[in-house]
C-alpha cells in the first residue's frame, strides 16, 4: 500500500492545525502542514494527497468573516480542484470555524452554489463563549468519520459562533443520514429526546454537532477530535483502555476509509495529478491524448471569441484618427491633428491595476477595473501637462473566460471615450502556468501630446507657493497589498458603520480622473494670464514620494494634514492597522489624488472655478516634503 498522505490547511487565524496534524500522524497518514497561499500558487498539488483537513480555532471569529474569507480563497484559487477532490471520494474533515468553511464554500450540507444562502453557524444561543467537555452521540449515517461509533463520546468544545443554522429541509438532512453527530446529555445517545442547554452548548436545531454531505466524505463538527486523542488531554484522564482518546476515533476512520479508497499502486481514478505536471493531470500511457495547445492550457477559440465580444466596446471609443485598431498586428494612428500644434511633444507612460484585481476577482466584479488602469495613466500624463490620445491594455490571465474578458475591456473601453482618448489596441494572454487559478492582470500604455512650452516639471515652483489639493474617490490603485492584509479577517459583503456600504464597493470604487477639472483650471488660469507650476499624482509612494518628483533644488513642500477631513475608509485602515501617521502617509492618498501647485493670487483663482480644491500646504526653503 502507497503511503497515504494528508493535507492539514494553515491559513490566517488558525490556531488548531499543528494539533490536527499531530492527530493525522497518529493514525499513519504521512502529514503536511500547508498553508493557503502556498497551496493556491499549485492548485493541482492538492490532488496529491488523499485527506483534507481544515482545522478550527480561528484566533477571530466567523461574525468578523474568518471563515468565510477562507472560503472565498479556496473557492477563487483551488474551486475545480477542491470539487474534483470530493467528487473522487477523499474524506475531508472541518472542524469548528473548518466546518464553516466547508458551508461557505457550498460543500454541506449540500452540494450546491446556495449552500452557504440555506446554512451558516451562527452565534451561540447562550451569546457566550463555550469551552468545556460534551457528550455526543453517533446517528445511523453515510458518514465515514463517525463509522463504528456505537457509544456516546466526549469532546471538546470552544466556539462563539457554533449553532447551526439551516433554512432548509432538516428532516429532509436528518432522514438522509447528514446528521451523524449529536449532542447528548451522555446516559442514552439512542434517545432522541433533544436535550437543553448545557448539554448543547450553542443551541442548534435538532442538537446538530456536525453535519456530513449525501456521500459521507465530507464532514464538518463543531467540537475538537484533535484536542482529545490521549487519556491525558481529558480533565479527568478517561479515555478508551489502550490511552486513547474519543477523538482518535474521527481521524481513524478516516485512514481506514482511505485505505479502502485506494488500491495498493496508490491509483484512484485521476489521484495522478501532480504539481511536477505543470498543473495538469497526467493520465496513464494508454489514455493519452493528442497533445495540443488547449491540452496545455491556451485555448486558441476561447481568445478569439473573447476578442469577437469585445470588438465593438473598443469601436466605441475610436474615431477617424484611428486607421487600423482591432485585428491589426499593430495600431495606427493619425498624427495629422498634431501638425496644428507649434512644437509638439509625445508623452508616454505605463503602468498596471495591481493586486486590487485580487479583490475584483474575489468579489467578481470586473465592470470597473477598467476604469482604473485607464484613469490612473491619463492623470500621469496630466502631470506632464499633457493630454491623451490613445491607450493599449494588457490582460493577461490563468485561464480565459471570453465574457469576463470582454467585460473587463469594456470597462477600458469606457474610461478611455469618456477621456477622449482612443482604445487603441491591445493583448490578452492566457498564461496558465503563470497565474493562480481565477487570477488576471492589468495593464496598459497610453501616449499623450505637449507643447514643449506647457510641459509640466515644477521647474518654476518657488517659496510661497501655494499647494492645493483634490479630493481622491478612495485607495485608487494603491496600497492594497496592505489593505487587503487588514481587512483580510473580513468578508467583501461586511459594511462598517463608519463606512455606509459593504467594504467590496468601498475598495473597489474606481480610481478618479481628473482631466475635466485639470482642464477646466488650465484654461480658466490661462484666460487670466495664470499657469499652473506643478502637479503630482498622489499614487505608490504617497505624499513624499511623489511630490518629491516635481519640487526643484533648495524648495520645501510642507502639508498640513489636518487641512482636509480624512475620509472614514482611510480612518478605518488606520483604526484597525495601528499603522503610524508616517507609514500611512507614505502609502495610501489618505483623500487627495492630486497636488497642484500655484502661486498665492493663482491659487486664490483656482478655487473660484474649481470649489473642491484644498489648500493643504505651502512651499518653502529646504529639502523633501513634511508632513505637520
Amino acid at each position: 500500500m502507497a503511503t497515504l498522505r494528508a493535507l492539514v490547511l494553515r491559513a490566517p487565524g488558525i490556531n488548531c492545525d499543528r494539533e490536527t496534524a499531530h492527530a493525522c500522524r497518529q493514525v499513519g497518514f504521512e502529514t503536511d502542514l500547508v498553508h493557503i497561499n502556498q497551496l493556491a500558487r499549485q492548485p493541482e498539488s492538492l490532488l496529491d494527497y488523499h485527506f483534507l483537513a481544515i482545522p478550527g480555532g480561528f484566533s477571530y471569529g466567523d461574525d468578523l468573516g474568518a471563515g468565510t474569507l477562507l472560503a472565498q480563497n479556496l473557492k477563487l484559487h483551488l474551486g475545480d480542484q477542491l470539487r474534483r477532490f470530493v467528487a473522487e471520494g477523499r474524506p475531508v474533515l472541518g472542524i469548528c470555524n473548518g466546518f464553516q468553511v466547508l458551508v461557505r464554500l457550498g460543500l454541506l450540507p449540500v452540494a450546491s452554489e446556495n449552500a452557504a444562502r440555506i446554512a451558516t453557524l451562527t452565534e451561540n444561543e447562550s451569546a457566550h463563549f463555550e469551552c468545556r467537555w460534551i457528550n455526543l452521540s453517533a446517528r445511523k449515517s453515510p458518514c465515514i468519520f463517525t463509522r463504528g461509533i456505537e457509544r456516546p463520546i466526549e469532546l471538546p468544545v470552544a466556539h462563539g459562533e457554533g449553532q447551526f443554522v439551516f433554512t432548509g429541509d432538516l428532516a429532509h438532512l436528518q432522514a438522509n443520514g447528514q446528521i451523524p453527530l449529536v449532542y447528548s446529555d451522555g446516559s442514552n445517545h439512542n434517545d432522541a429526546q433533544p436535550v437543553a442547554y448545557p448539554a448543547n452548548p450553542n443551541g442548534s436545531k435538532g442538537d446538530i454537532a456536525g453535519v456530513c454531505n449525501e456521500r459521507g466524505n465530507v464532514f464538518g463538527l463543531m467540537p475538537h477530535p484533535e484536542r482529545y486523542i490521549q487519556t491525558l488531554q481529558h480533565p479527568l484522564h478517561r479515555g478508551m483502555s489502550n490511552d486513547q482518546g474519543d477523538g482518535l476515533l474521527i481521524f481513524q476512520n478516516a485512514y481506514q476509509y482511505a485505505q479502502s479508497l485506494f488500491n495498493e499502486n496508490g491509483k484512484h481514478g485521476t489521484l495522478q495529478a501532480s504539481s511536477n505536471t505543470n498543473g495538469h493531470a497526467q493520465q496513464a500511457a494508454s489514455q493519452q491524448s493528442p497533445i495540443s495547445y488547449a491540452a496545455s492550457g491556451v485555448n486558441i477559440d476561447a481568445g478569439e471569441q473573447a476578442v469577437r465580444l469585445m470588438r465593438e466596446a473598443v469601436r466605441t471609443s475610436q474615431g477617424p484618427e484611428v486607421l487600423a485598431g482591432v485585428g491589426a498586428f499593430a495600431g495606427v494612428f493619425k498624427a495629422s491633428a498634431l501638425q496644428k500644434m507649434r512644437h509638439p511633444a509625445l508623452v508616454a507612460s505605463t503602468d498596471g491595476v495591481g493586486t486590487k484585481t485580487l479583490l475584483a476577482s474575489q468579489a467578481g466584479r470586473y465592470d470597473t477595473i477598467g476604469y482604473d488602469i485607464v484613469n490612473h495613466s491619463v492623470n500621469d500624463l496630466l502631470a506632464q501637462g499633457a493630454r491623451p490620445l490613445f491607450f493599449m491594455d494588457y490582460l493577461a490571465v490563468n485561464k480565459l473566460d471570453p465574457a469576463q474578458a470582454a467585460t473587463i475591456v469594456q470597462g477600458v473601453a469606457n474610461a478611455c471615450k469618456e477621456a477622449n482618448c482612443a482604445l487603441l489596441g491591445g493583448e490578452t494572454a492566457e498564461m496558465p502556468d503563470v497565474y493562480a487559478e481565477n487570477a488576471f492582470d492589468l495593464a496598459g500604455t497610453i501616449v499623450g501630446v505637449v507643447e514643449e512650452e506647457d510641459a509640466q516639471n515644477g521647474a518654476t515652483i518657488s517659496e510661497g507657493d501655494t499647494i492645493l489639493g483634490l479630493p481622491s474617490s478612495g485607495l485608487h490603485t494603491n496600497g492594497y497589498s496592505l489593505a487587503r492584509r487588514i481587512f483580510a479577517a473580513y468578508a467583501l459583503e461586511t459594511v462598517f458603520p463608519e463606512l455606509g456600504e459593504s467594504l467590496a464597493d468601498a475598495l473597489l470604487r474606481p480610481h478618479r480622473c481628473y482631466l475635466p477639472e485639470v482642464t477646466r483650471l488650465r484654461e480658466y488660469l490661462s484666460d487670466r494670464g495664470r499657469y499652473v507650476k506643478g502637479i503630482a499624482h498622489i499614487t505608490g509612494g504617497g505624499f513624499k514620494g511623489n511630490i518629491s518628483r516635481i519640487l526643484p533644488v533648495g524648495t520645501q513642500a510642507v502639508i498640513d494634514t489636518t487641512s482636509w477631513q480624512v475620509p472614514p475608509l482611510f480612518q478605518l485602515i488606520a483604526r484597525l492597522s495601528g499603522i503610524e501617521q508616517e507609514e500611512l502617509y507614505r502609502t495610501f492618498n489618505m483623500g487627495i489624488g492630486m497636488i497642484i501647485v500655484l502661486a498665492p493670487k493663482a491659487a486664490l483663482e483656482a478655487r473660484s472655478a474649481l470649489p473642491e480644491l484644498q489648500t493643504i500646504g505651502k512651499i518653502t526653503r529646504g529639502e523633501g516634503v513634511v508632513l505637520v
